[in-house]
């Protein structure tokens, strides 16, 4: 198993959603047989959906274009429920974009 900190710190480098649901698959395993404490889980999970609104924000960008950063802080306002269906967080992602424009400097 696993040492916690190597856990983080190779969650921290993926750029694959279905890489980061692996690495959720080994935490939560971990989490079963009573490896991880308390703060642990509080801090991968964290990081679980800084990463995860980061893969699924270039995903986006791929698709539409736009300023990186702005669509990050988009993607992570978004609801949970949203980020599980592709179609419906593009459709998010542009209506806030839409919404933005003229309010916000800097917005394409």
């Amino acid at each position: 198993m696993k040492t916690f900190q190597d856990l983080i710190d190779e969650t921290l480098e993926i750029k694959d959603l279905d890489e980061l649901e692996s690495a959720a698959d080994l935490f939560e395993f971990g989490l079963e047989k009573g490896y991880y404490s308390k703060k642990q889980v509080d801090e991968f999970n964290n990081i679980y959906w800084r990463v995860k609104n980061k893969c699924l924000a270039y995903n986006v960008v791929e698709k539409t274009g736009g300023n990186i950063l702005d669509i990050i802080n988009i993607v992570s306002k978004a609801p949970a429920d949203m980020k599980n269906d592709e179609n419906e967080l593009m459709h998010y992602v542009n209506g806030r974009i839409k919404a933005l424009k003229g309010k916000v400097t800097g917005l394409k």
